[in-house]
């Protein structure tokens, strides 16, 4: 069980609205970020996401939610062995 007493798959949950908001839960923490590129670490792995302008609107760490705002243009979910390639893509 995980956050509030719910598994990993009901406690993380990823809004996208118009492109231009993201809202994801089941966030345990930042791991790199700047105006074109995140890494989340979820509850159900890692998560990357790609845009322009994008910034941190809001991290509450008690509750896992995390709010950025930008030009979103991707988002992916990767384990540790496919980092490395996706991450050499973002700093081309």
């Amino acid at each position: 069980m995980g956050v509030l007493g719910l598994s990993a798959q009901d406690a993380h949950h990823v809004r996208l609205i118009g492109r231009t908001a993201l809202e994801i839960t089941g966030v345990e923490r930042v791991s790199s970020f700047d105006v074109n590129a995140f890494e989340l670490v979820t509850t159900l792995g890692n998560l990357y996401i790609e845009g322009e302008s994008l910034h941190m609107k809001q991290f509450d760490v008690e509750s896992g939610l995390v709010r950025i705002e930008g030009n979103i243009s991707a988002l992916q979910y990767a384990d540790d062995s496919k980092r490395k390639g996706f991450a050499r893509r973002l700093l081309r």
